[in-house]
């Protein structure tokens, strides 16, 4: 479940400096934005924050089996922003 958690290494890493990620719903929605929270960099313990996401894209899919999505937008990640950031659709 995607559940709140700002405990540092409480994550979804991911090997190597590309990664994916399939949520799954229960029924077809049509989203007006999406927010993505890393944790800042005055509570890491190394003071940096050079592990949060950067660039990401995000897609909107009719299940999990399909090969291409319908992209719903492009985004960067402010590391020097604030923890939680809001995206609004782009299409």
């Amino acid at each position: 479940s995607l559940q709140p958690d700002m405990y540092p290494g409480n994550c979804w890493a991911f090997k190597g400096s590309q990664g994916y990620l399939v949520v799954r719903l229960s029924m077809k929605i049509y989203p007006t934005a999406f927010t993505l929270e890393h944790i800042p960099k005055t509570l890491s313990p190394t003071g940096n924050i050079t592990s949060a996401p950067r660039n990401f894209s995000v897609y909107g899919l009719d299940d999990e089996y399909q090969e291409e999505g319908k992209l719903l937008g492009e985004y960067v990640y402010d590391q020097d922003g604030e923890p939680l950031q809001m995206f609004p659709v782009m299409v």
